[in-house]
C-alpha cells in the first residue's frame, strides 16, 4: 500500500472539497470580467439564501433581546432598531463582497434573503 502511495502523489492527499461548482482563480491570474462564466451562481434559492435570512432573523431576535432585557427598551422602540441594525449588516457585507479583489459579488438577492430573515424576525415579536 505504501508504495503505491509512494508512485502516485496524487493518492496521497486527500480530495479537496470545492463549496462551489465553479472553477477557482489563482490569486496570481490575470484579472477577468466579472460578468463571464466563472462567477458563482447566484440563485434565488440554495444554501447560501438560506444563511443570510437565518443570520438576519437571529441577529434581528438577538438585537431585540438586548435592547429590552438589557437596555430596558420598549418593544415598540426596540424593534425599529433591531430590524434596521439587521438590515445595515448585511448590506456592510454586501458591499465588502463586491470589493473583494478576487470574485468580487454585491448580491441583490442575498440582500432580499436578509430582508426576509429580518422580516420573519419581525413577525415572531409582534406575534
Amino acid at each position: 500500500m505504501l508504495a503505491l502511495l509512494a508512485a502516485d502523489p496524487a493518492l496521497a492527499q486527500p480530495a479537496r472539497y470545492e463549496a462551489w461548482a465553479w472553477p477557482a482563480r489563482p490569486l496570481d491570474a490575470p484579472e477577468v470580467d466579472t460578468l463571464d462564466a466563472a462567477r458563482p451562481p447566484d440563485d434565488w434559492l440554495g444554501r447560501d439564501k438560506a444563511l443570510h435570512a437565518a443570520g438576519s432573523f437571529l441577529l434581528t431576535l438577538s438585537a431585540q433581546y438586548v435592547l429590552t432585557a438589557k437596555l430596558a427598551a420598549s418593544e415598540g422602540d426596540a424593534l425599529p432598531v433591531a430590524a434596521g441594525t439587521a438590515l445595515a449588516l448585511g448590506v456592510v457585507k454586501e458591499v465588502a463582497d463586491g470589493r473583494r479583489p478576487v470574485d468580487p459579488l454585491f448580491s441583490a438577492r442575498d440582500l432580499v434573503a436578509d430582508a426576509v430573515g429580518v422580516l420573519l424576525a419581525v413577525g415572531v415579536v409582534l406575534w
